[in-house]
């Protein structure tokens, strides 16, 4: 009797699936099957590039290079992923990517944070010069600040340093984090939560620390994860500032890998070292996309 009862409901949604289909147009009919195909169409166009490198990596190099090419492993193994860690020292470049990245990210949402509420709070002579300013620097193409940014990096004596690279970040994060959590302030914190709060006993940072930082927490973590993904994925301002040594990144390891250790040989310890340098900005998107999207979308709307 269990079994009959929990297997109803399958039948009764495939039923009113098909009743649904019945009763479309055939204009409605035709139109969700075309955004159906073009969709799986994207999505193909879109994974083939991650699946062909997961594949890879558990292939050996003949496969991986073999005409036609052979779509599955004949026999999976892990010998590449060895191999990636013995021709690079893949898991200290890990460790790099990985402290540059938390500790541009933490650095880069603390000063937002303390920017974007002075902003969205105080009206103050040159406040609209300075969003301008702020607006402006995100226009700049990348490329054009390599040789300023190299240059005084390198004055500071900063250069191959942990340090320059992560102060690096920190600039070009700032500008697209202090817009965005200025909009957020402003839309998701009303001054009434302030004035409440003031009224309570708080001083103005007993407000901002105990009262705006947990509401907009979904438009902080959003800032963070996006400094986060965008220090961890960087190749060329790592290729630049720090290349030396046990010091590198992974982004830059792996480039290194292609000149020193990526012959046709090991071209499946290659891409089992891109699915190293993948897993851990994919595992924190995971974790925290949800706030990622809330984080995104709040402000977006005015009600």
């Amino acid at each position: 009797m269990m079994t009959i009862a929990a297997s109803a409901p399958a039948p009764r949604a495939r039923f009113g699936a098909m009743r649904r289909l019945a009763n479309m147009s055939p204009t409605d009919l035709v139109t969700r099957i075309l955004i159906l195909a073009v969709t799986a169409l994207l999505l193909a166009y879109i994974l083939m590039p991650v699946f062909w490198m997961v594949k890879s990596s558990f292939q050996s190099s003949a496969e991986v290079r073999a005409m036609p090419p052979v779509w599955l492993p004949s026999e999976w193994t892990l010998q590449p992923y060895f191999n990636a860690n013995r021709l690079i020292p893949l898991w200290r470049y890990v460790a790099n990517s990985m402290f540059v990245s938390v500790s541009a990210a933490v650095l880069s949402t603390i000063i937002a944070c303390s920017a974007a509420y002075v902003l969205a709070r105080f009206r103050f002579p040159g406040a609209n010069i300075i969003l301008a300013l702020i607006l402006l620097t995100n226009l700049i193409p990348a490329i054009t600040r390599v040789f300023p940014i190299y240059f005084f990096v390198q004055d500071l004596g900063l250069l191959n340093s942990y340090v320059g690279l992560i102060l690096a970040y920190v600039g070009f994060s700032l500008p697209f984090a202090v817009l965005m959590l200025r909009g957020y302030f402003e839309g998701a914190a009303p001054p009434e939560l302030e004035e409440a709060a003031l009224i309570d006993g708080c001083s103005h940072f007993g407000a901002f620390w105990r009262v705006i930082l947990p509401v907009c927490l979904p438009g902080i973590a959003a800032v963070s994860i996006f400094t986060f993904i965008n220090a961890w994925n960087d190749f060329m301002w790592a290729s630049l500032l720090l290349n030396q040594g046990d010091l590198k990144t992974i982004q830059v390891g792996i480039g290194d890998f292609a000149s020193e250790g990526g012959s046709p040989q090991y071209i499946n310890a290659f891409m089992a070292a891109c699915v190293v340098a993948t897993l851990p900005a994919l595992g924190v998107f995971i974790i925290v996309q949800r706030w990622l999207v809330g984080g995104l979308t709040a402000g977006s709307v005015k009600s």
